[in-house]
Protein backbone atom coordinates (compact mmCIF):
# COMPACT_ATOMS: atom_id res chain seq x y z
CA UNK A 1 0.00 0.00 0.00
CA UNK A 2 2.90 2.38 0.75
CA UNK A 3 4.32 1.88 -2.72
CA UNK A 4 0.91 2.24 -4.38
CA UNK A 5 0.26 5.57 -2.68
CA UNK A 6 3.80 6.78 -3.39
CA UNK A 7 3.36 5.91 -7.07
CA UNK A 8 -0.06 7.61 -7.08
CA UNK A 9 1.45 10.79 -5.60
CA UNK A 10 4.32 10.77 -8.11
CA UNK A 11 1.88 10.27 -10.99
CA UNK A 12 -0.26 13.06 -9.54
CA UNK A 13 2.65 15.52 -9.73
CA UNK A 14 3.47 14.43 -13.29
CA UNK A 15 -0.22 14.67 -14.28
CA UNK A 16 -0.22 18.43 -13.65
CA UNK A 17 2.39 18.88 -16.38
CA UNK A 18 0.70 16.34 -18.65
CA UNK A 19 -2.73 17.97 -18.32
CA UNK A 20 -1.21 21.35 -19.16
CA UNK A 21 0.50 19.81 -22.21
CA UNK A 22 -2.76 18.20 -23.38
CA UNK A 23 -4.94 21.23 -22.66
CA UNK A 24 -2.79 23.96 -24.21
CA UNK A 25 -1.77 21.56 -26.97
CA UNK A 26 -5.44 21.18 -27.89
CA UNK A 27 -5.76 24.97 -28.13
CA UNK A 28 -2.54 25.27 -30.16
CA UNK A 29 -3.84 22.68 -32.62
CA UNK A 30 -6.67 24.96 -33.79
CA UNK A 31 -4.51 27.82 -35.25
CA UNK A 32 -2.23 25.21 -36.83
CA UNK A 33 -5.21 23.49 -38.45
CA UNK A 34 -6.40 26.86 -39.75
CA UNK A 35 -3.32 26.94 -42.01
CA UNK A 36 -4.47 23.82 -43.84
CA UNK A 37 -8.24 23.98 -43.49
CA UNK A 38 -10.90 26.40 -44.66
CA UNK A 39 -12.65 28.56 -42.09
CA UNK A 40 -15.90 26.83 -42.95
CA UNK A 41 -14.70 23.45 -41.58
CA UNK A 42 -12.54 24.76 -38.71
CA UNK A 43 -15.43 25.01 -36.18
CA UNK A 44 -16.20 21.33 -36.69
CA UNK A 45 -12.55 20.37 -36.13
CA UNK A 46 -12.47 22.57 -33.02
CA UNK A 47 -15.58 20.83 -31.70
CA UNK A 48 -14.02 17.43 -32.32
CA UNK A 49 -10.95 18.40 -30.29
CA UNK A 50 -13.28 19.68 -27.58
CA UNK A 51 -15.10 16.33 -27.52
CA UNK A 52 -11.78 14.54 -26.95
CA UNK A 53 -11.18 16.65 -23.85
CA UNK A 54 -14.77 15.90 -22.76
CA UNK A 55 -14.01 12.17 -22.77
CA UNK A 56 -10.69 12.73 -21.00
CA UNK A 57 -12.60 14.42 -18.16
CA UNK A 58 -15.30 11.74 -18.06
CA UNK A 59 -12.80 8.86 -17.97
CA UNK A 60 -10.78 10.61 -15.27
CA UNK A 61 -13.82 10.74 -12.96
CA UNK A 62 -14.06 6.92 -12.98
CA UNK A 63 -10.31 6.33 -12.81
CA UNK A 64 -8.79 4.55 -9.82
CA UNK A 65 -6.30 7.39 -9.49
CA UNK A 66 -8.14 10.57 -10.60
CA UNK A 67 -6.09 13.71 -11.27
CA UNK A 68 -6.86 17.43 -11.33
CA UNK A 69 -8.93 18.20 -14.45
CA UNK A 70 -9.16 21.96 -14.00
CA UNK A 71 -6.94 22.76 -17.01
CA UNK A 72 -8.59 20.30 -19.43
CA UNK A 73 -11.93 21.72 -18.28
CA UNK A 74 -10.84 25.30 -19.06
CA UNK A 75 -9.46 24.26 -22.44
CA UNK A 76 -12.64 22.34 -23.25
CA UNK A 77 -14.83 25.36 -22.48
CA UNK A 78 -12.51 27.60 -24.51
CA UNK A 79 -12.78 25.29 -27.51
CA UNK A 80 -16.55 25.00 -27.17
CA UNK A 81 -17.15 28.76 -27.12
CA UNK A 82 -14.53 29.31 -29.84
CA UNK A 83 -16.26 26.78 -32.07
CA UNK A 84 -19.59 28.49 -31.44
CA UNK A 85 -18.15 31.93 -32.24
CA UNK A 86 -16.54 30.65 -35.46
CA UNK A 87 -19.83 29.08 -36.51
CA UNK A 88 -21.69 32.35 -35.90
CA UNK A 89 -19.19 34.24 -38.08
CA UNK A 90 -19.58 31.63 -40.82
CA UNK A 91 -23.35 31.98 -40.71
CA UNK A 92 -23.09 35.78 -40.84
CA UNK A 93 -21.01 35.57 -44.01
CA UNK A 94 -23.74 33.51 -45.61
CA UNK A 95 -26.01 36.54 -45.17
CA UNK A 96 -24.45 39.38 -47.26
CA UNK A 97 -26.63 42.08 -45.72
CA UNK A 98 -25.53 41.16 -42.22
CA UNK A 99 -21.88 40.87 -43.28
CA UNK A 100 -21.95 44.39 -44.72
CA UNK A 101 -23.08 45.80 -41.37
CA UNK A 102 -20.11 44.34 -39.49
CA UNK A 103 -17.38 44.42 -42.15
CA UNK A 104 -18.45 47.44 -44.21
CA UNK A 105 -17.74 45.65 -47.52
CA UNK A 106 -14.13 45.01 -46.46
CA UNK A 107 -14.55 41.34 -45.60
CA UNK A 108 -12.34 38.67 -47.12
CA UNK A 109 -14.47 35.78 -48.34
CA UNK A 110 -11.53 33.37 -48.05
CA UNK A 111 -10.21 34.42 -44.64
CA UNK A 112 -13.43 34.87 -42.66
CA UNK A 113 -11.65 35.06 -39.32
CA UNK A 114 -8.29 34.34 -37.68
CA UNK A 115 -8.46 31.58 -35.05
CA UNK A 116 -6.12 33.09 -32.45
CA UNK A 117 -8.13 36.32 -32.37
CA UNK A 118 -11.10 34.28 -31.17
CA UNK A 119 -9.40 31.72 -28.94
CA UNK A 120 -7.14 34.00 -26.88
CA UNK A 121 -9.84 36.40 -25.59
CA UNK A 122 -12.08 33.45 -24.75
CA UNK A 123 -9.19 31.93 -22.78
CA UNK A 124 -9.11 35.10 -20.69
CA UNK A 125 -12.87 35.17 -20.10
CA UNK A 126 -13.09 31.47 -19.20
CA UNK A 127 -10.12 31.67 -16.79
CA UNK A 128 -11.39 34.84 -15.08
CA UNK A 129 -14.83 33.32 -14.54
CA UNK A 130 -13.31 30.10 -13.19
CA UNK A 131 -11.11 32.05 -10.76
CA UNK A 132 -14.17 33.96 -9.61
CA UNK A 133 -16.05 30.71 -8.89
CA UNK A 134 -13.04 29.13 -7.17
CA UNK A 135 -13.88 25.73 -5.66
CA UNK A 136 -17.55 26.22 -6.57
CA UNK A 137 -16.92 25.64 -10.27
CA UNK A 138 -18.53 22.49 -11.69
CA UNK A 139 -15.25 20.64 -12.16
CA UNK A 140 -14.19 21.30 -8.54
CA UNK A 141 -17.59 20.35 -7.11
CA UNK A 142 -17.48 17.10 -9.09
CA UNK A 143 -13.94 16.33 -7.91
CA UNK A 144 -14.74 17.01 -4.24
CA UNK A 145 -17.89 14.87 -4.41
CA UNK A 146 -16.05 11.88 -5.88
CA UNK A 147 -12.68 12.18 -4.12
CA UNK A 148 -13.21 14.25 -0.98
CA UNK A 149 -12.26 17.80 -0.07
CA UNK A 150 -8.69 19.04 0.16
CA UNK A 151 -8.23 18.15 3.84
CA UNK A 152 -9.33 14.55 3.18
CA UNK A 153 -6.85 13.96 0.35
CA UNK A 154 -3.59 14.74 2.11
CA UNK A 155 -0.60 15.85 0.07
CA UNK A 156 -2.23 15.61 -3.36
CA UNK A 157 -5.34 17.42 -2.15
CA UNK A 158 -3.22 20.41 -1.14
CA UNK A 159 -1.11 20.11 -4.31
CA UNK A 160 -4.09 20.04 -6.67
CA UNK A 161 -5.77 22.93 -4.88
CA UNK A 162 -2.62 25.09 -4.98
CA UNK A 163 -1.43 24.17 -8.46
CA UNK A 164 -4.92 24.21 -9.95
CA UNK A 165 -5.22 27.84 -8.91
CA UNK A 166 -1.67 28.60 -10.12
CA UNK A 167 -2.17 26.97 -13.53
CA UNK A 168 -5.49 28.76 -13.98
CA UNK A 169 -3.73 32.08 -13.44
CA UNK A 170 -1.03 30.98 -15.89
CA UNK A 171 -3.76 30.06 -18.37
CA UNK A 172 -5.22 33.55 -17.91
CA UNK A 173 -1.84 35.26 -18.40
CA UNK A 174 -1.18 33.06 -21.43
CA UNK A 175 -4.45 34.13 -23.04
CA UNK A 176 -4.03 37.78 -22.08
CA UNK A 177 -0.54 38.09 -23.62
CA UNK A 178 -1.65 36.34 -26.81
CA UNK A 179 -4.75 38.55 -27.02
CA UNK A 180 -2.76 41.77 -26.71
CA UNK A 181 -0.07 40.76 -29.21
CA UNK A 182 -2.39 39.25 -31.83
CA UNK A 183 -5.05 41.96 -31.70
CA UNK A 184 -2.54 44.84 -31.75
CA UNK A 185 -0.81 43.28 -34.75
CA UNK A 186 -4.17 42.69 -36.45
CA UNK A 187 -5.32 46.30 -35.93
CA UNK A 188 -2.02 48.03 -36.76
CA UNK A 189 -0.19 45.86 -39.29
CA UNK A 190 -2.43 43.19 -40.77
CA UNK A 191 -3.72 43.66 -44.32
CA UNK A 192 -6.88 41.70 -44.98
CA UNK A 193 -5.86 40.14 -48.30
CA UNK A 194 -3.91 37.01 -47.37
CA UNK A 195 -1.72 35.44 -44.68
CA UNK A 196 2.01 36.10 -45.23
CA UNK A 197 4.98 34.71 -43.31
CA UNK A 198 4.95 37.42 -40.63
CA UNK A 199 1.21 36.96 -40.17
CA UNK A 200 1.69 33.22 -39.70
CA UNK A 201 4.40 33.83 -37.12
CA UNK A 202 2.19 36.17 -35.04
CA UNK A 203 -1.10 34.32 -35.44
CA UNK A 204 0.17 30.74 -35.24
CA UNK A 205 3.81 30.08 -34.45
CA UNK A 206 4.08 32.58 -31.59
CA UNK A 207 1.43 30.52 -29.78
CA UNK A 208 3.49 27.38 -30.45
CA UNK A 209 6.66 29.03 -29.10
CA UNK A 210 4.89 30.16 -25.92
CA UNK A 211 3.52 26.63 -25.54
CA UNK A 212 6.95 24.99 -25.82
CA UNK A 213 8.49 27.48 -23.37
CA UNK A 214 5.68 26.81 -20.89
CA UNK A 215 6.27 23.06 -21.16
CA UNK A 216 9.96 23.49 -20.33
CA UNK A 217 9.18 25.86 -17.44
CA UNK A 218 6.52 23.57 -15.93
CA UNK A 219 8.55 20.37 -16.25
CA UNK A 220 11.34 22.07 -14.27
CA UNK A 221 8.80 23.31 -11.72
CA UNK A 222 7.25 19.89 -11.18
CA UNK A 223 10.56 18.06 -11.18
CA UNK A 224 11.65 20.34 -8.34
CA UNK A 225 8.35 19.75 -6.57
CA UNK A 226 8.78 15.98 -6.97
CA UNK A 227 12.23 16.19 -5.38
CA UNK A 228 10.72 18.15 -2.49
CA UNK A 229 8.03 15.48 -2.11
CA UNK A 230 10.59 12.65 -2.06
CA UNK A 231 12.81 14.38 0.49
CA UNK A 232 10.18 15.91 2.78
CA UNK A 233 6.52 15.01 2.38
CA UNK A 234 6.99 11.33 1.61
CA UNK A 235 9.06 10.81 4.74
CA UNK A 236 6.60 12.66 6.95
CA UNK A 237 3.57 10.69 5.78
CA UNK A 238 5.07 7.19 6.03
CA UNK A 239 3.17 6.48 9.24
CA UNK A 240 -0.13 7.03 7.39
CA UNK A 241 0.56 5.34 4.05
CA UNK A 242 -0.40 1.83 5.18
CA UNK A 243 -3.20 2.95 7.50
CA UNK A 244 -6.92 3.55 7.59
CA UNK A 245 -8.32 6.49 9.53
CA UNK A 246 -11.60 6.23 11.46
CA UNK A 247 -13.44 9.28 12.76
CA UNK A 248 -16.54 9.43 14.99
CA UNK A 249 -18.77 12.48 15.45
CA UNK A 250 -20.34 12.24 18.90
CA UNK A 251 -23.71 13.97 19.35
CA UNK A 252 -26.25 14.40 22.12
CA UNK A 253 -29.33 16.50 21.40
CA UNK A 254 -28.08 19.69 19.75
CA UNK A 255 -24.53 19.29 21.08
CA UNK A 256 -21.34 17.84 19.61
CA UNK A 257 -18.48 16.54 21.75
CA UNK A 258 -15.09 18.06 20.81
CA UNK A 259 -11.60 18.12 22.26
CA UNK A 260 -8.77 20.69 22.23
CA UNK A 261 -5.53 18.67 22.04
CA UNK A 262 -2.39 19.65 23.91
CA UNK A 263 0.34 21.21 21.79
CA UNK A 264 2.79 18.58 20.59
CA UNK A 265 6.04 19.40 18.87
CA UNK A 266 5.84 16.06 17.03
CA UNK A 267 2.56 16.96 15.32
CA UNK A 268 2.90 16.88 11.57
CA UNK A 269 -0.06 18.95 10.40
CA UNK A 270 -1.77 22.12 11.62
CA UNK A 271 -4.95 20.06 12.07
CA UNK A 272 -3.26 18.05 14.84
CA UNK A 273 -3.43 21.09 17.13
CA UNK A 274 -6.98 22.22 16.33
CA UNK A 275 -10.26 21.43 18.07
CA UNK A 276 -11.57 18.13 16.74
CA UNK A 277 -13.54 15.07 17.71
CA UNK A 278 -11.60 13.08 20.34
CA UNK A 279 -12.86 9.81 18.84
CA UNK A 280 -10.45 9.26 15.98
CA UNK A 281 -7.71 6.74 15.36
CA UNK A 282 -5.43 5.16 12.79
CA UNK A 283 -5.54 1.42 12.27
CA UNK A 284 -3.77 -1.00 9.96
CA UNK A 285 -5.03 -0.52 6.42
CA UNK A 286 -8.42 -2.03 5.63
CA UNK A 287 -10.27 -1.67 2.35
CA UNK A 288 -13.65 -1.83 4.11
CA UNK A 289 -14.84 -1.59 7.71
CA UNK A 290 -18.14 -2.96 9.01
CA UNK A 291 -20.28 -1.28 11.65
CA UNK A 292 -19.32 -4.07 14.07
CA UNK A 293 -15.63 -3.30 13.49
CA UNK A 294 -16.26 0.41 13.99
CA UNK A 295 -18.15 -0.29 17.22
CA UNK A 296 -15.23 -2.42 18.47
CA UNK A 297 -12.68 0.33 17.73
CA UNK A 298 -14.93 2.91 19.41
CA UNK A 299 -15.19 0.67 22.47
CA UNK A 300 -11.38 0.42 22.67
CA UNK A 301 -11.08 4.23 22.66
CA UNK A 302 -14.01 5.16 24.89
CA UNK A 303 -14.76 2.14 27.05
CA UNK A 304 -18.39 2.26 25.85
CA UNK A 305 -19.58 -1.21 24.88
CA UNK A 306 -22.28 -2.08 22.34
CA UNK A 307 -22.21 1.46 20.93
CA UNK A 308 -24.85 2.06 18.24
CA UNK A 309 -22.59 3.42 15.51
CA UNK A 310 -23.98 4.87 12.27
CA UNK A 311 -21.88 4.91 9.12
CA UNK A 312 -21.77 8.29 7.36
CA UNK A 313 -19.40 8.19 4.36
CA UNK A 314 -15.92 7.19 3.25
CA UNK A 315 -12.96 8.52 1.26
CA UNK A 316 -11.18 5.55 -0.29
CA UNK A 317 -9.20 6.65 -3.36
CA UNK A 318 -5.44 6.22 -3.77
CA UNK A 319 -4.86 9.97 -3.90
CA UNK A 320 -5.30 10.19 -0.13
CA UNK A 321 -2.58 9.50 2.44
CA UNK A 322 -4.95 6.91 3.90
CA UNK A 323 -8.57 5.95 3.37
CA UNK A 324 -10.95 7.63 5.80
CA UNK A 325 -14.17 6.25 7.31
CA UNK A 326 -16.62 8.68 8.93
CA UNK A 327 -19.13 7.55 11.58
CA UNK A 328 -21.60 9.10 14.01
CA UNK A 329 -22.44 8.08 17.56
CA UNK A 330 -25.64 9.43 19.12
CA UNK A 331 -26.28 9.33 22.88
CA UNK A 332 -29.38 10.34 24.84
CA UNK A 333 -27.49 11.24 28.02
CA UNK A 334 -24.41 13.47 28.36
CA UNK A 335 -23.12 11.29 31.22
CA UNK A 336 -22.52 8.35 28.89
CA UNK A 337 -19.67 10.32 27.31
CA UNK A 338 -18.66 12.29 30.40
CA UNK A 339 -17.98 9.02 32.26
CA UNK A 340 -16.07 7.47 29.37
CA UNK A 341 -12.36 7.64 28.56
CA UNK A 342 -12.93 10.42 26.07
CA UNK A 343 -11.92 13.94 27.10
CA UNK A 344 -13.58 17.07 25.76
CA UNK A 345 -16.46 19.52 26.01
CA UNK A 346 -19.94 19.85 24.52
CA UNK A 347 -20.51 22.53 21.88
CA UNK A 348 -23.67 23.86 20.23
CA UNK A 349 -23.85 24.74 16.52
CA UNK A 350 -23.62 28.53 17.22
CA UNK A 351 -20.47 27.91 19.28
CA UNK A 352 -19.05 25.74 16.50
CA UNK A 353 -19.83 28.44 13.95
CA UNK A 354 -17.86 30.91 16.09
CA UNK A 355 -14.91 28.49 16.26
CA UNK A 356 -15.00 28.17 12.46
CA UNK A 357 -14.82 31.96 12.08
CA UNK A 358 -11.83 31.97 14.44
CA UNK A 359 -10.12 29.21 12.41
CA UNK A 360 -9.79 27.02 15.50
CA UNK A 361 -11.57 23.89 14.25
CA UNK A 362 -10.00 20.93 12.48
CA UNK A 363 -10.44 21.23 8.72
CA UNK A 364 -11.55 17.60 8.55
CA UNK A 365 -14.27 18.19 11.14
CA UNK A 366 -15.49 21.30 9.32
CA UNK A 367 -15.64 19.28 6.09
CA UNK A 368 -17.68 16.58 7.83
CA UNK A 369 -20.15 19.08 9.24
CA UNK A 370 -20.48 20.86 5.89
CA UNK A 371 -21.22 17.54 4.18
CA UNK A 372 -23.87 16.65 6.77
CA UNK A 373 -25.50 20.03 6.28
CA UNK A 374 -25.46 19.92 2.47
CA UNK A 375 -26.82 16.38 2.29
CA UNK A 376 -29.58 16.92 4.87
CA UNK A 377 -30.79 20.24 3.40
CA UNK A 378 -30.77 18.77 -0.12
CA UNK A 379 -32.56 15.60 1.00
CA UNK A 380 -35.23 17.60 2.83
CA UNK A 381 -35.80 20.02 -0.05
CA UNK A 382 -35.34 18.14 -3.35
CA UNK A 383 -35.46 14.74 -4.98
CA UNK A 384 -32.32 13.15 -6.43
CA UNK A 385 -32.87 14.91 -9.77
CA UNK A 386 -32.81 18.33 -8.10
CA UNK A 387 -36.54 19.06 -8.33
CA UNK A 388 -38.43 20.55 -5.36
CA UNK A 389 -40.29 18.21 -3.03
CA UNK A 390 -42.64 21.04 -2.09
CA UNK A 391 -44.04 23.74 -4.30
CA UNK A 392 -42.35 26.45 -2.23
CA UNK A 393 -39.62 28.43 -3.95
CA UNK A 394 -36.35 28.78 -1.99
CA UNK A 395 -37.70 26.60 0.83
CA UNK A 396 -35.07 26.23 3.59
CA UNK A 397 -35.72 23.38 6.04
CA UNK A 398 -34.38 23.29 9.58
CA UNK A 399 -31.07 21.67 10.44
CA UNK A 400 -31.09 20.47 14.05
CA UNK A 401 -28.69 17.87 15.38
CA UNK A 402 -31.38 16.51 17.70
CA UNK A 403 -33.19 15.25 14.57
CA UNK A 404 -30.23 13.16 13.43
CA UNK A 405 -31.86 9.82 14.30
CA UNK A 406 -34.75 10.70 11.99
CA UNK A 407 -32.55 11.54 8.98
CA UNK A 408 -33.09 8.51 6.78
CA UNK A 409 -30.59 9.57 4.13
CA UNK A 410 -27.43 8.00 2.72
CA UNK A 411 -24.60 10.45 3.47
CA UNK A 412 -22.31 8.40 1.22
CA UNK A 413 -24.48 9.13 -1.83
CA UNK A 414 -22.70 11.90 -3.76
CA UNK A 415 -25.87 12.68 -5.74
CA UNK A 416 -26.99 14.90 -2.85
CA UNK A 417 -23.82 16.97 -3.16
CA UNK A 418 -24.59 17.59 -6.83
CA UNK A 419 -28.18 18.50 -5.92
CA UNK A 420 -26.82 20.94 -3.34
CA UNK A 421 -24.81 22.76 -6.04
CA UNK A 422 -27.54 22.70 -8.70
CA UNK A 423 -31.25 22.41 -7.99
CA UNK A 424 -34.59 23.85 -9.04
CA UNK A 425 -34.08 26.94 -6.87
CA UNK A 426 -30.88 27.83 -8.74
CA UNK A 427 -31.09 30.19 -11.71
CA UNK A 428 -31.14 28.36 -15.06
CA UNK A 429 -31.38 24.97 -13.32
CA UNK A 430 -32.33 22.96 -16.42
CA UNK A 431 -29.75 24.70 -18.59
CA UNK A 432 -27.07 24.03 -15.94
CA UNK A 433 -28.14 20.39 -15.76
CA UNK A 434 -27.93 20.00 -19.55
CA UNK A 435 -24.63 21.91 -19.66
CA UNK A 436 -23.00 19.78 -16.94
CA UNK A 437 -24.11 16.49 -18.44
CA UNK A 438 -23.64 16.99 -22.17
CA UNK A 439 -21.10 19.81 -22.50
CA UNK A 440 -18.85 19.46 -19.45
CA UNK A 441 -19.35 15.84 -18.40
CA UNK A 442 -19.31 16.70 -14.67
CA UNK A 443 -21.76 16.98 -11.72
CA UNK A 444 -24.11 14.59 -13.48
CA UNK A 445 -27.40 14.21 -11.60
CA UNK A 446 -29.03 10.96 -12.67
Amino acid sequence: MKNERRIANTEGIYSLWLNWAISIGALVAVPILSLYMSNFWLPLSTLLIESLLYFVIRFNSISKVPTCMRLPYLAMLTLFWSSLMMSIINIMFLQPDIAKIFWNNQQNNVILYIAILIISPIMVIVAMYNLRLGNNSSICVDCQAHNGVVSERGFLGSLYSQEGYYLTKLFLIFGFILSIISWLYYIIFYINTNINDIDRFVFVWLFVIFYVVSLIYLILRYFTLWLYYCQTIDGQSLRYNSSSYIRFIIMCGDYIFLNTPDANKDDITIDDNRIDTPARLYIQYKEQITNQDASMYFNEMSGISNADIRFLYENTNFNTECNIFHYAYIVDDFEVINQSRLVGDWYTLPQIKKLVSENRLSIKFVSELERLYKVVISWKSYDKRGYRLYNIKNYKPTFRLCDFKNWNVDFNDISWLFVSSNNEDRLFFRIRKFWNKYICGVCIIK
